[in-house]
Parts: C-alpha cells; sequence; structure tokens
C-alpha cells in the first residue's frame, strides 16, 4: 500500500516543533502513531537536520528492555545530546517505561531537547503526566484514517461505494495492506483486537473475563449513539443471561475510553450550560471492530454516519459533546479552542418533509446566534433553512465545503 501522508497531524507537529513543550501523540494501538512520528522525522531531515540529532525509540522492541527502567533511560538520553544543536527525541510506547514520568520530567528541562513521545493509554496522560507537567506538554490524539485520507486507497468507486467500504473494513491504517473482506485482513483485525484486550483492558481488570468484555462491546457496537448509562447496559446485558453490575460496567467503559477503544461524548444542556453527567453516548473508534465482532448487517446507517462525523469532529480539534434542548436532542455541540460554538444534526436524509422538520427542530429550538449545521447524505437539499446551512456528507468528509 502507498504510503499516507497525514497532513494534518504533520501540520500540527510542525507547529510545535522547537516549541518549550512536551507532544504527546495518544490513541489507540494500530492507528498510526508511531508512523507519523517517523514522517516528522523524516520531513526533518528534508529540511536540513542532521541523522545524529534525532533518537527515535521504541519501546515495544525487546532489544530496548534494558532502557525501560527511568534512570538507565534517562542516562542514555542525556548522552545523546549535541551542545549548540536541538536533539529531537521521539519516544515510542512511552509507557513501558518504569517511572517515565520522571524522564520526561528532567529530560523537558534540558536545553537543545525537543521532545516527542506516543501512549496507547490516556489515563497515563490524563492523570500521571498531567500532575507533573501542568502547562508543559500539548496532547494529539490520533485516530485511524479519515475518510478522506482513506479515500484514495479505498479503491474503484463512487463516494457513495467507498464510504459503504469505509463502515464495512474500518480505517485502521495497515488494513489497507490485504483485499477488503480477504482472510489476512480478518485475521490481521482479529490480532490487534486480541492485543489490546490482552495488553490494555483485561489486564487491569482479571476479576473480568474475555466473554464479559465481548459481550459489552457487542452490546456498545450494536448501540453506536444511542445515550444510555451503566445502569441501563447491565441491565440489558443481565436481561440477556449475562449477569454484570453498573460498577462493573462503568469499569470496563472507562478502561475502554482509556485505551481510545470507545469515545465519550458528554450530554450537554444547551439552555442551562450544563454537563449531564449520568447518561452519554459512546462512540466506537474503528468500524473494523464491528466487523469483528458483529459483522455488517446489524448497525444502522444513520449510527454510522452519526459515528463517523463524531470522530471527523475530534480530527478537526473540536471538543464534541451531544446536546439537549428542551425534550429534543442535538447530535452534536462543537466549541473550538477559540471558544466558538456550532451545533450540528446528522441525517442520512431528509428528503421528505417530515423527517426535515425532525431534524431542524432540535436547531430551531436554540435561541443563540451561533452557527448550525444539517449534514446529509442527500445530494439533492435546500441549502439554508433560516440561517441552518444543509451540507452533503462527502463534502464535509472531503473538505469540499466550509465548515
Amino acid at each position: 500500500m502507498e504510503l499516507v501522508y497525514r497532513e494534518d497531524y504533520m501540520r500540527w507537529l510542525a507547529a510545535f516543533r522547537e516549541k518549550p513543550l512536551i507532544k504527546v501523540l495518544t490513541g489507540l494501538r494500530r492507528v498510526g502513531k508511531s508512523t507519523c512520528l517517523k514522517m516528522f522525522a523524516d520531513t526533518l531531515l528534508k529540511e536540513g537536520v542532521e541523522p545524529r540529532q534525532i533518537v527515535s525509540l521504541n519501546f515495544e522492541e525487546l532489544e530496548l528492555e534494558a532502557l525501560r527502567e527511568a534512570g538507565a533511560l534517562y542516562a542514555f538520553l542525556k548522552a545523546q545530546l549535541i551542545p549548540g544543536k536541538t536533539v529531537y527525541f521521539f519516544l515510542d510506547e512511552i509507557q513501558r517505561v518504569d517511572r517515565f514520568e520522571e524522564v520526561l520530567d528532567s529530560l523537558y528541562v534540558k536545553p537543545g531537547v525537543d521532545l516527542y513521545v506516543t501512549g496507547s493509554n490516556a489515563r497515563l496522560f490524563s492523570s500521571e503526566i498531567a500532575t507533573l507537567l501542568t502547562g508543559r506538554y500539548v496532547e494529539l490524539n490520533v485516530l485511524p484514517f479519515s475518510f478522506r485520507e482513506a479515500w484514495g486507497v479505498l479503491g474503484p468507486g463512487t463516494d457513495a461505494q467507498k464510504l459503504m467500504a469505509y463502515f464495512t473494513f474500518g480505517a485502521l491504517p495497515e488494513t489497507f495492506s490485504f483485499p477488503p473482506g480477504s482472510a489476512p485482513q480478518r485475521q490481521y483485525v482479529e490480532s490487534v483486537y486480541n492485543t489490546i484486550l490482552g495488553k490494555d483492558v483485561l489486564k487491569r481488570n482479571q476479576a473480568s473475563g474475555r466473554l464479559l468484555v465481548d459481550a459489552l462491546l457487542r452490546y456498545m457496537i450494536g448501540n453506536i449513539g444511542q445515550l444510555t448509562s451503566p445502569k441501563r447496559i447491565a441491565d440489558r446485558l443481565s436481561a440477556n443471561g449475562i449477569k454484570i453490575c453498573a460498577n462493573t460496567v462503568q469499569s470496563y467503559l472507562s478502561i475502554l475510553c482509556d485505551c481510545f477503544f470507545l469515545y465519550k461524548a458528554d450530554r450537554f444542556d444547551v439552555v442551562g450550560g450544563d454537563h449531564l453527567k449520568l447518561i452519554n453516548k459512546y462512540y466506537l473508534t474503528d468500524f473494523a471492530f464491528k466487523q469483528h465482532l458483529l459483522g455488517n448487517p446489524v448497525v444502522e446507517i444513520q449510527q454510522l454516519l452519526e459515528n463517523t462525523i463524531y470522530l471527523e469532529l475530534r480530527r478537526r480539534n473540536y471538543k464534541v459533546a451531544t446536546g439537549k434542548v428542551k425534550d429534543k436532542e442535538v447530535d452534536f455541540v462543537v466549541q473550538s479552542d477559540a471558544g466558538e460554538m456550532k451545533y450540528v444534526q446528522v441525517a442520512v436524509t431528509v428528503a421528505s418533509e417530515e423527517k426535515l422538520r425532525q431534524e431542524l427542530t432540535p436547531l430551531t429550538l436554540i435561541r443563540d446566534n451561533h452557527p448550525k449545521f444539517l449534514i446529509t447524505m442527500d445530494s439533492l437539499f435546500t441549502p439554508d433553512h433560516a440561517g441552518i446551512k444543509t451540507i452533503n456528507i462527502f463534502d464535509f468528509l472531503l473538505g469540499k465545503t466550509e465548515f
């Protein structure tokens, strides 16, 4: 497969190059964090940085076992410094290093250091590093290929056919090395799934077994984008013969979000301005796991569209919540780093008057002046409904329209 240049992530890394901040790349295993670092290192070399100024270590490799101890690693890294020059440190899967936070904290303050690290577990960065390095790091959450990134490697077909392939086989970068739907591709996805569960999920909660986690994930994937709570999930699973309590569900949901298998969207009261903590929506990081656990026909297109838009909004660095306005639901309330708010509804079609009214009503109930959007698969539509802008999903995902 031709290497897909991840332009948005390269732009982010370039923006923070040699800034006095630790650059932290997080994300699910096998989404391409290591490749992003390699791409950026290649860019540095093309711009004249000397090879000796780039130090790349992947702590998943057994050869580096001796450097997984904080003191040994710090001594090794300090020895790579070059007086008068910047050294770029790329430290991959840093969570494998014992007391890694202390290494980062100590290395960070040395002159001539530009530090980049990756990790597959959000809790490491949201708690441990945040406690020690408040204000001294920035985080880039890496996701599987966007539809725009995958478009060129999805093979021939219309945009709609490519989107269905995207829904079916997912967008983990390495899956595109195999024929779509082939046994090797399925085996690769299964191996990634087993690795995530074995290294990031089950090992942190040995009291529950693999069958329980599989059942929970089947339920969550079959109910993508549905408002839910740990108690509601526990009740549904228990009714189907899988005995589990709400606290156990909450524990596993936290772990699955921490390792980026799922993303949780908090619910936001648009009128009151408060986040509602008890009921949330969950979205899947990659559809390959839907295929692996459920097969194709189970999840509705509406759910897949909503999941895709959620991830795309996150890729564009928006904070994303789901919205409540009176007794209606707004699919997404998004906020930029600058604080700009937008509201988004997603629908497969609004061709009928009834469906159009259903989708527009929650947006019309919002009385502020923030931009409002309706995203649909329709190719024929009225582009503006009293200030609510309608966008075709392919134009949105492929970056062909302003948002």
